[in-house]
């Protein structure tokens, strides 16, 4: 599977992402362009007891990335509730050729992880704070 780029989306970013999903494997998976810009790879995952701040930490300041987050946040009376976040990062500090790349592959990625539940796209921290996306998640709760 590929974006309008010719990127292709590795098996393995799928076959990871089903275990994030369905086995709660992961908090987190951060995935990237290959350097010969041919194919979407996993860079990191992380271990289920990381929280958003650490996800923060691995986003570069100057590349793009996606990632998906397994958000989990208190909904009051109603009780925990957890959401699959996907997140475009396109920092402003990134290369044009590359935010090209990735906004043109964002859609064959966002198609190959079924079960995502709320795009998030950032250019600085300030759009992907811990609080912006809590309000998300809480405006699609209701």
């Amino acid at each position: 599977m590929s974006g309008t780029t010719g990127v292709e989306i590795n098996d393995k970013c799928i076959a990871e992402f089903n275990d994030f999903k369905l086995k709660k494997k992961h908090r987190f998976i951060i995935f990237r362009v290959s350097d010969d810009l041919k194919s979407v790879v996993i860079e990191k995952t992380a271990e289920i007891s990381k929280t958003y701040s650490d996800f923060i930490k691995e986003l570069p300041k100057d590349d793009c990335r996606y990632a998906v987050f397994n958000f989990q946040y208190d909904q009051g009376a109603e009780g925990q509730r957890s959401k699959v976040i996907f997140l475009l990062w396109a920092p402003e500090g990134s290369k044009i050729k590359h935010k090209m790349v990735y906004a043109g592959t964002k859609d064959a990625l966002k198609k190959a992880l079924e079960g995502l539940q709320i795009e998030i796209q950032g250019t600085d921290l300030s759009e992907i704070s811990e609080e912006e996306v809590l309000a998300k998640c809480k405006q699609i709760s209701r």
